[in-house]
């Protein structure tokens, strides 16, 4: 019970979500997809950058 009254009281800005250790095998692959994209994304954006100078 004081376990669900912290996370409320830690997510006061957040509507019920489901808590972010529940993740389905969608969501990881989701996840691990994304932040995949965005690595590639910034050393893309770096390389670039770095061959204009």
């Amino acid at each position: 019970m004081s376990d669900q009254g912290e996370d409320e009281m830690v997510s006061t800005g957040a509507r019920h979500v489901e808590p972010p250790l529940r993740l389905t095998r969608r969501g990881r692959v989701v996840l691990l997809g994304l932040f995949f994209l965005m690595a590639v994304l910034a050393s893309v954006v770096l390389f670039a950058t770095a061959s204009q100078v």
